[in-house]
């Protein structure tokens, strides 16, 4: 008798327990804030007060400067080639840019139009890496990875997220990153460990007060971690899709490159199945924007907008293109054509901002 009120009592809670809400999806509509950039892909993107944005272009080796207001793609003023010939990073404080030169080795700091304001070289202990984050005390922040060696092994090493004083003297590894989804090829110079094309990896990034955030491509989670690493926060496994990489998506990828070069990424190891997220970017509100992996060409790309609670909203944006980066005001987009890329610029709608 005793067993069977526990369980009408059970069965009683189990029907008054009303499911979660589903989380809300907004449609961003398309706003004919569109430019082209006669380059092939933007790999870094930045916006300044003035809402103009910096992008570094890899292929071309250029940093451009896009502007919707007068509809101008311009090349960085009063930055040569012999200052930057290799920008591979790019980090913005207020209207300063910093870019991260993998040749020379250094970050540059510009006022756009003005003459270069510092040379900064990197230091020893940060083993090549360049920083990928500085917050508002100053503090540099780097990916350290393991040499690969001559067979590829090292790649299978955690990467290390390091932070940096502003002097670039003292170093405190603060976490570590997931290791990369790894192929065994048969090489010309024998058995060796590579990357699988399309496959996810970790992203991260630093907010102004320090405040370290990481999206894990594995768990599909993300964590926020205080200036000393100490994980704060964490959201549960994210919802999201099983998505097979497909001919199409490695056909996509081949035309990226250069006809030329087309045959040897052909011999190139591909992902089986997609990320959860392709990209991930933070906006001011500390909220972090994933943006997901989709079926090759589709014509609605999304975004999951999380806070340290947990996801908060979906934002769908139509464009076939890539995420190339997240302001407090603005989306931007890129979508690679023949001729180019074409730049698309939406509003971040009301109900993904935060308080």
């Amino acid at each position: 008798m005793r067993l069977s009120s526990l369980l009408i009592l059970t069965v009683l809670a189990a029907a008054c327990t009303e499911p979660a809400p589903p989380t809300p999806a907004v449609r961003v509509e398309q706003t004919g804030d569109t430019l082209v950039s006669p380059v092939a892909l933007f790999s870094e993107a930045e916006e300044l007060s003035d809402g103009r944005w910096v992008m570094i272009a890899p292929v071309e080796l250029q940093v451009q400067v896009i502007n919707f207001a007068d509809s101008t793609v311009r090349p960085f003023p009063k930055m040569t080639t012999a200052e930057v010939p290799g920008p591979a990073t790019l980090l913005a404080a207020a209207d300063t840019i910093m870019i991260g030169d993998w040749g020379l080795q250094r970050v540059t700091a510009w006022l756009m139009g003005e003459p270069r304001l510092a040379a900064i070289p990197m230091p020893r202990e940060i083993a090549g890496s360049l920083p990928r984050a500085r917050d508002a005390a100053g503090q540099w922040f780097f990916e350290a990875t393991v040499p690969a060696g001559r067979d590829g092994s090292g790649l299978a090493d955690s990467a290390l997220i390091i932070r940096a004083d502003p002097l670039l003297t003292r170093f405190d590894t603060i976490a570590r990153l997931a290791p990369p989804d790894l192929a065994v090829m048969q090489r010309e110079g024998g058995q060796r460990y590579e990357r699988r094309v399309l496959s996810g990896r970790d992203r991260w990034g630093v907010l102004s007060d320090g405040t370290l955030w990481i999206a894990r491509f594995r768990q599909n989670v993300v964590e926020w971690r205080s200036a000393d690493g100490t994980v704060i926060a964490k959201t549960k496994g994210l919802p999201d899709p099983i998505l097979a990489v497909m001919e199409m998506d490695r056909q996509i990828y081949l035309q990226r490159f250069p006809e030329d070069q087309r045959q040897a990424a052909r011999g190139q190891s591909f992902a089986e199945l997609k990320p959860p997220f392709e990209a991930a970017f933070a906006t001011p509100d500390h909220r972090v924007w994933l943006f997901k992996s989709a079926a090759a060409l589709d014509s609605i790309r999304t975004f999951q907008v999380v806070d340290s609670t947990g996801l908060q909203v979906v934002v769908e944006v139509p464009s076939r293109g890539t995420a190339l980066g997240v302001s407090a005001e603005w989306i931007m987009m890129g979508e690679q054509f023949p001729e180019g890329t074409r730049l698309l610029r939406y509003p971040v709608p009301p109900a993904a901002r935060g308080n």
